[in-house]
C-alpha cells in the first residue's frame, strides 16, 4: 500500500493536488453520473465538488439540488 507522499512522487504532483483528488472517490454516484454526461448546473465544476461533505445527502444539499430518488 501506498502513502499520499509515494503516489503524489509517482504522479510528479503534490500532495496537496492528491489530497484534492481522493475527496471525488466520496462522491455520490449520482453527482458523479451527471457530471460525466454534462448534467450539473452551470456553475457546479470540479472545484464545488471538491470541497463537499463525504455524506452523500449531504453534498446534495450543499449544491441545492434534490436528491435523486433510491433505486431498489
Amino acid at each position: 500500500m501506498q502513502n499520499i507522499e509515494q503516489i503524489a512522487d509517482r504522479e510528479k504532483c503534490s500532495i496537496r493536488q492528491i489530497n484534492r483528488t481522493i475527496t471525488l472517490a466520496f462522491l455520490a454516484p449520482g453527482l458523479i453520473q451527471a457530471a460525466v454526461e454534462g448534467r450539473l448546473p452551470r456553475g457546479i465544476g470540479v472545484a464545488k465538488l471538491r470541497d463537499l461533505p463525504t455524506e452523500w445527502v449531504s453534498q446534495y444539499e450543499r449544491l441545492g439540488l434534490a436528491r435523486p430518488e433510491p433505486r431498489f
